[in-house]
């Protein structure tokens, strides 16, 4: 490419040498034509001399186009052979990092071409965030809009400014994307830049407020007013409002009607500077004290059918603690579960919750008797009203419920025990409990008090726990499997042993079962198992058996048969062995789970050695050297 080049060059220079020898020839004759104008010459002679001068400035014209030409030429053999520097394409976009959501906004996406080749086809793809509404002077919407700019030479720069409106709520970040496509001159190929902005919104001018009062009386119907605004003079298209209610809310009514259920209102359009309002009624439920939240959010269903929020909204709602306030526990717990035959006591705690003194205070308390054993209850300071079927507490027993202070608080307590045990009689008699119930009131209610629940109630329900057996039989005779071998064991004969292991529960049923035992070295598995399909298992590695029944359920042993396995022990002694009572296997031990009470139980059954639980006779489990030598 050089040799071409210098060779092009030099017809250049040449040429232009030529050119300039020529135009001196040419000016030297122009003075010698204008020397024999002022000398006199005739009128026809300058004719003639002009004929000729014409003739030169033909032929100047032709050589200087033609080093033009050349030169074209030359630069395009040069460039067309140069590597395309897309770096020295400069782009960039101008545009606010931060917006209100919805305010009109525009960004100006600026391209220089700093190459020395000229960009043909450029075009600009504007891609706007997703809540972007852009409206194109068709009147058509696109989140993508597509500028041809033509074609950009070198040094020049061109711009295209986007306008539209992002939504969103406050401090979320929209991203903008700007893809700049063009073919250089020299190259084949489309070449392709991309840039990203990313904008975020510090404001919305879409306002959602909600009016709820701050207490509630549990059961009683109440008033939420709810109000949109739009702060700003750009219109919000599609808007949609919103509710989510705790779980125990009671939707009664709402102006205007809910759209779909009872939680969607389409509010269409919402211009610029427009509000609106609705009103909802209902109640919550609850305990006393206990903190009920609404929440609301305001916004549109995106293109992929996602909500999109624009505004939100949310409030507490305490359910009304009364005037006089009650609350009740067992063994100092909400969450007790009990044992049968164990007692309970019931703390009763009180409390005056305003600032104005409550006289004649009176709180009652029953129990269900239907799981305890009542004629052992016992109560502190107060008396059972058997008209009333409750224990009551006055000012007669209690001096302090005379008058209640302002923020005074009290405990009165009593206790029962629960019924010793339980034999279910059908398979409803199952998850027992012990069900407790308290109340306070006062004769009169202070006139400052008026509005305000003056009564209060609590319950606690105490879980009973499942009684469960784990049970350990071992047998040579009269089980399930049949053993052989000589009693008592003999030095080297092989006599095998049975151990059976049962499982019961009254009330509850139990799951999470598994019990393991560990079978000494010198001891065999012999793999004999009842029944066959039971999930027991023996490791020889480390000698655990290991026993997983699945659930028993409640009236296993008494309503339906035990759930139980027996599994076969051999043992063969050596002389070491003679006059010891050989250990078969260790003392199991049983983990298992209450479902109903969640109660976490571990049992535990005696070691077995060949002595069988004491079953045999005599010395019958003793090892004896060999017999009739």
């Amino acid at each position: 490419m050089d040799s071409r080049l210098e060779e092009f060059e030099k017809k250049l220079y040449t040429r232009k040498e030529d050119e300039a020898v020529k135009r001196k020839e040419y000016e030297t004759y122009k003075e010698e034509d204008a020397t024999r104008m002022r000398g006199g010459w005739e009128k026809n002679e300058p004719a003639s001399l002009t004929i000729g001068a014409r003739k030169i400035r033909l032929k100047s014209i032709a050589v200087l186009v033609f080093v033009a030409l050349s030169i074209g030429a030359g630069y395009y053999l040069f460039t067309r052979e140069q590597p395309f520097d897309s770096a020295s394409v400069r782009g960039g976009i101008e545009g606010p990092a931060r917006v209100s959501s919805g305010d009109e906004i525009s960004y100006t996406v600026t391209y220089r071409n700093n190459t020395n080749i000229p960009l043909r086809g450029a075009k600009i793809v504007f891609t706007w965030p997703e809540g972007a509404v852009v409206s194109d002077e068709d009147g058509s919407t696109s989140q993508e809009v597509q500028e041809d700019i033509g074609m950009i030479v070198p040094g020049q720069e061109k711009s295209v400014t986007f306008k539209g409106r992002i939504y969103g709520v406050t401090d979320e970040q929209k991203m903008i994307t700007v893809v700049f496509r063009y073919t250089p001159e020299n190259v084949a190929a489309e070449i392709e830049d991309k840039k990203t902005l990313v904008t975020t919104i510090v404001t919305t001018p879409i306002a959602l407020i909600m009016q709820a009062p701050e207490q509630a009386v549990s059961g009683k119907e109440i008033e939420i007013a709810v109000e949109y605004q739009n702060q700003s003079d750009a219109p919000f298209s599609n808007m949609e409002l919103r509710v989510v209610y705790p779980g125990e809310f009671t939707f009664v009514s709402a102006d205007p009607a809910p759209t779909s259920g009872n939680t969607v209102w389409t509010l269409g359009a919402i211009d610029g500077r427009e509000s609106g309002r609705i009103k909802i009624k209902g109640s919550f439920s609850g305990a006393q004290g206990e903190v009920k939240s609404i929440y609301l959010e305001l916004g549109v269903i995106g293109d992929d059918g996602i909500f999109v929020q624009y505004a939100r909204a949310d409030s507490t709602i305490t359910i009304a603690s009364s005037a006089l306030f009650v609350f009740l526990t067992a063994n100092d717990s909400r969450d007790y579960t009990v044992n049968p035959g164990a007692p309970i006591q019931f703390k009763v705690h009180y409390k005056n919750t305003t600032n104005v003194q409550i006289p004649n205070v009176t709180i009652l308390a029953s129990v269900d008797n239907t799981n305890i054993d009542i004629q052992k209850l016992a109560v502190q300071w107060g008396v059972f009203d058997g008209r009333a079927n409750a224990i009551v507490w006055n000012p007669v027993s209690v001096p302090e419920l005379a008058v209640l202070d302002p923020k005074e608080e009290g405990v009165v307590s009593f206790s029962v025990p629960v019924k010793p045990g339980f034999l279910p009689k059908s398979f409803s008699d199952k998850n027992l409990t012990v069900v407790a119930r308290t109340r306070i009131t006062a004769v009169a209610q202070p006139e400052s008090l008026r509005g305000l629940p003056l009564e209060s109630e609590d319950t606690v329900s105490v879980k009973i726990n499942t009684q469960f057996s784990f049970n350990e039989k071992a047998y040579f005779q009269d089980g399930l499997l049949l053993n052989s071998g000589p009693l008592p064991p003999t030095v080297g004969q092989r006599t095998t042993f049975g151990i059976s292991w049962q499982l019961s529960s009254t009330i509850n049923d139990v799951d999470g079962i598994e019990v393991t035992a560990v079978i000494p070295s010198n001891v065999e598995w012999t793999g004999k198992i009842y029944p066959q399909d039971a999930n027991i298992s023996f490791d020889p590695n480390n000698g655990i058996i290991r026993w997983k029944p699945g659930k028993v359920f409640a009236g296993t042993g008494t309503l339906i048969s035990l759930a139980k396995v027996d599994f076969q022990l051999a043992f063969t002694p050596a002389e070491v062995h003679i006059g010891q009572v050989i250990n078969l296997i260790s003392g199991a031990t049983l983990k298992a789970v209450d479902t109903f009470t969640g109660t976490e139980m571990e049992r535990q059954v005696s070691a077995v050695t060949t002595s069988l639980l004491g079953s045999l006779k005599g010395d019958q489990g003793r090892v004896v050297g060999i017999l009739f030598q």
